[in-house]
């Protein structure tokens, strides 16, 4: 099991250690290397840095969504049909860790050891609406129309998601420290025009 902790950071399963909020990319990497089934390097294909965006703004929705390349933050781990993604905190804050991405990439044959856990509910477990049920106060995101954000949380459900009926993707970001803030006022996405593929694909 995997466990959401707010604030804190991902205890990672099998009792290997939390990761936290603002470890050092180094760190990370050691604690997932110890604890993972697999872990290598994200594919930089693709990807821009955050000053190859013509505007802050889309560099925050590209790390929101997982296309911006943070030098020393493209580790990936892997654990029992879980894709967990490391992220710095951006142009004020980047030597610190800020954000998690967990992805599910293959049904697992042991629904315990890979559930992803906030407050006892297996956020990938249960059908999305039901998951949405005990949230604390979720708002629904313009883009792409399946995201919904938990502020109080520092959640956001969605991207990919969901898959089949079921939440398949989910971003945990440190509620403590926010190196976006001088971008936009909300956490999990920029107004006017933000837009991640920018230079990429768009």
């Amino acid at each position: 099991m995997l466990e959401l902790l707010p604030g804190i950071g991902v205890m990672l399963p099998g009792g290997a250690g939390v990761l936290r909020f603002r470890t050092g990319a180094d760190a990370a990497r050691d604690l997932l290397t110890a604890s993972a089934d697999g872990v290598h390097l994200g594919l930089r294909c693709g990807s821009l840095t955050i000053g190859d965006y013509p505007e802050l703004r889309h560099a925050h929705d590209a790390w929101l969504g997982g296309y911006l390349f943070q030098p020393g933050w493209n580790t990936v781990a892997e654990f029992d049909g879980l894709r967990l993604t490391v992220a710095g905190g951006g142009p004020d804050a980047a030597g610190g860790l800020a954000g998690v991405e967990v992805r599910r990439v293959r049904p697992a044959p042991d629904a315990d050891a890979t559930g992803v856990v906030w407050d006892g509910a297996d956020l990938f477990g249960h059908p999305a609406e039901e998951v949405l049920a005990v949230l604390p106060e979720t708002v629904r995101l313009p883009e792409p129309a399946t995201a919904v954000a938990v502020p109080a949380l520092g959640l956001r459900l969605g991207g990919d998601a969901p898959v089949g009926d079921t939440w398949g993707q989910l971003t945990l970001t440190d509620t403590e420290s926010d190196g976006w803030a001088r971008c936009c006022a909300g956490r999990f996405r920029c107004a006017e025009g933000g837009d991640g593929l920018v230079g990429i694909m768009r």
